[in-house]
């Protein structure tokens, strides 16, 4: 089944989507999906992906996607 992020971009998902672990967090679907549709817009879709990928497994959980001020701090 495909995590909510991947779901709101209609891109195929997987076990080792490296969104569904970012997403865990926020606590409703719907925020999760607005979320990723927000930064994908902003980074652009591929772009997203490729800075989540960037960050090592045990730290993307600890990626807070929704927050605007922090977006300065993953960069």
């Amino acid at each position: 089944m495909s995590c909510n992020g991947c779901r709101v971009l209609r891109k195929g998902c997987s076990d080792s989507c490296v969104l569904r672990s970012c997403l865990q967090w926020i606590p409703s679907a719907e925020a999760q999906g607005h979320a990723t549709l927000f930064l994908s817009k902003f980074f652009g879709r591929s772009d997203l992906f490729s800075l989540v990928a960037a960050v090592p497994d045990s730290q993307r959980s600890c990626m807070p996607l929704d927050r605007h001020i922090s977006l300065g701090y993953v960069l």
